[in-house]
């Protein structure tokens, strides 16, 4: 059994405990909702941290974090984050191993990237703001086909069935479309869980696609408010189990 624990932040924030592992998502002050980061207490007591910045908008990323999260943090980030931040950076296409973590960076409909790791055959996606971005009742036929393009051309390498919990933005400032871009990557990418984010502090977005956009392959679980919390348990299977090399490092990395 895999356990991984999750709190939402506010925005498109979350901090994914696995164990010892601390995994910290796009975590911001800024934005039209409600904002919760945890305390340095809390990111302190893993024993290892990864801080993820996906690109450079001020509701995905804020400076504060490396005060909050300290030296011994590891941070990756879009290529976008501008100098003197420190960090890996890494641009579309890139893959990066950390000991036991695997991170490979897709592209993004926005600026920056998003986010897949693999943490022990634990899978995670956390899109930035990849999403397909058109208001159907403002936007014209062309701009309409070029983000669907653009939309469809990023979400294509992402892996199928391989992915434990997705996290994914579903917007009301799309009106009827708030939800075009999830469904599809839903119907294509068939995460096991789906987790809505981004949707400017209205819950009911969320709540509301958690009804409408499950799947008997994806289930959507709305956490609604910064500090909601859930512990999901997923059998393993054989295309997360770890393979042998990540078994070697999870050993060594448990030996030291």
């Amino acid at each position: 059994m895999k356990d991984i624990a999750i709190e939402y932040l506010g925005g498109s924030g979350f901090l994914v405990s696995l164990g010892d592992t601390g995994l910290l998502f796009d975590a911001s002050e800024t934005g039209p909702d409600k904002r919760s980061l945890p305390g340095k207490e809390t990111l302190a007591a893993f024993e290892k941290l990864y801080v993820f910045v996906s690109h450079h908008h001020d509701d995905h990323f804020s400076p504060t974090i490396y005060d909050l999260c300290g030296e011994k943090a590891t941070y990756i980030l879009g290529f976008d984050i501008p100098e003197p931040h420190r960090g890996v950076r890494m641009a579309p296409g890139d893959e990066r191993g950390f000991g036991a973590l695997t991170v490979h960076a897709y592209g993004s409909t926005d600026e920056g990237v998003s986010f897949y790791v693999n943490f022990a055959g634990i899978t995670l996606f956390h899109a930035g703001d990849l999403n397909l971005w058109h208001w159907r009742d403002e936007s014209s036929i062309t701009e309409i086909e070029a983000a669907e393009r653009a939309f469809y051309d990023c979400v294509a390498p992402i892996p199928k069935q391989k992915i434990d919990v997705a996290f994914f933005p579903v917007d009301p400032r799309q009106g009827s479309m708030y939800d075009a871009g999830a469904g599809y990557f839903i119907m294509t990418v068939k995460p096991k869980f789906f987790i809505p984010m981004h949707f400017q502090g209205r819950p009911d977005v969320a709540l509301r696609f958690a009804v409408t956009g499950e799947t008997p392959q994806t289930r959507v679980v709305a956490l609604e408010q910064p500090g909601d919390h859930i512990d999901l348990h997923l059998p393993e299977d054989e295309n997360s189990a770890p393979d042998q090399k990540l078994k070697d490092l999870l050993k060594e990395e448990a030996d030291d």
